[in-house]
């Protein structure tokens, strides 16, 4: 196999591997909201919702960063 193909390979394979990590992160967030309905004073839970909405964002960031990145290795190729 050439270089290129592994390098599409491998991006393939990061590509859905952060796709499952940003359904956890969703899902999750997705069940601390209906948790937080019934028991809002629930002080931990509403940390852990508010520290997966940071990593939520963080990760969209990174992901958007990432694919700017290849787009650009793309155009000069």
């Amino acid at each position: 196999m050439n270089k290129g193909w592994k390098q599409l390979k491998k991006n393939t394979e990061r590509f859905h591997s952060s796709r499952d990590v940003l359904y956890e992160i969703e899902q999750t967030i997705a069940e601390l909201e209906i948790y937080l309905k019934t028991n809002p004073e629930d002080e931990i839970a509403m940390i852990q919702y508010q520290q997966f909405l940071d990593k939520r964002k963080g990760f969209r960031l990174l992901w958007a960063e990432a694919y700017e990145q290849l787009s650009l290795r793309e155009m000069q190729a």
